[in-house]
């Protein structure tokens, strides 16, 4: 697994210090700069172009919020908050940080906030198109998404996943269990990482299990729902049917004039 470029930043020596030795524990990220002066940070941001930065919220002259606000679009790298107080975590989120850490940071925790940075940054570089030379297993099936629920981060494995909507640039994860949660994703993202041997595309706001499917149904406004197998509905699309259509077809299956399915 490639490891991740890092750079951590706190106005406080010994915290950093603290955190490159749990990193260095957890393993899985490089660290390439730190410092203690929130402006010099900016300028390593820009100049190393990072993967990852660890970023302390109470610092003298510029707040991590002022770092993330100032940072442009192409050079933004996923952002993990790491501080001593709990009353910036809805703000946090907010700023598009992958995760919100307490000091101290436990090494489990930490390996957790690492692992949704990598999903962040696999999302975004799969929304941003193939690039020259892209990594020849970025595409490869996941086994798991790291979910923001409430305040909690959570695993939710795609084992478990029922069905997955859109929300804007995020995906709400739909789950056998009712644990689910959002993944900061886009839908078409997470589709390309998924086996489509297992999922399928039935709207563009919606990816269903096909195992999941438990029927089809023609809504009194003509819309057509997928009856999933916890009882809730997914929505279809008309452009998406000829896939369901498939996954239904049976020898002795009625003709679409007999069911209303197009």
């Amino acid at each position: 697994m490639k490891r991740l470029r890092a750079i951590l930043v706190d106005d406080e020596q010994l915290a950093l210090t603290r955190l490159r030795h749990t990193l260095d524990e957890v393993g899985g990220v490089e660290v390439v700069a730190a410092t203690t002066r929130a402006r010099e940070a900016l300028a390593m941001i820009g100049d190393v172009r990072p993967d990852l930065v660890f970023l302390d919220i109470a610092m003298p002259g510029l707040t991590g919020f002022d770092i993330v606000e100032r940072l442009a679009g192409d050079t933004m790298p996923a952002v993990i908050f790491v501080t001593a107080f709990d009353s910036h975590a809805v703000r946090a989120f907010g700023v598009d940080a992958v995760d919100y850490l307490l000091k101290p940071v436990a090494p489990d925790r930490l390996a957790m906030a690492i692992g949704r940075a990598r999903t962040w940054l696999s999302g975004r570089a799969i929304h941003a198109g193939p690039g020259p030379d892209p990594a020849p297993d970025s595409q490869a099936p996941i086994e798991s998404l790291w979910t923001h629920r409430h305040r909690e981060v959570l695993r939710v494995r795609i084992d478990d996943i029922e069905w997955v909507e859109a929300h804007g640039d995020y995906v709400r994860l739909h789950t056998n269990d009712g644990r689910g949660g959002l993944v900061r994703m886009t839908l078409s993202a997470l589709e390309v990482q998924l086996d489509d041997a297992l999922f399928i595309r039935v709207h563009r706001s919606a990816i269903c299990r096909r195992t999941a499917i438990a029927g089809l149904r023609r809504k009194t406004t003509g819309a057509l729902a997928a009856a999933m197998a916890s009882g809730v509905e997914a929505p279809v699309g008309r452009k998406f049917s000829g896939g369901l259509r498939q996954l239904i077809k049976r020898v002795d299956t009625p003709t679409a004039s007999e069911t209303g399915f197009p």
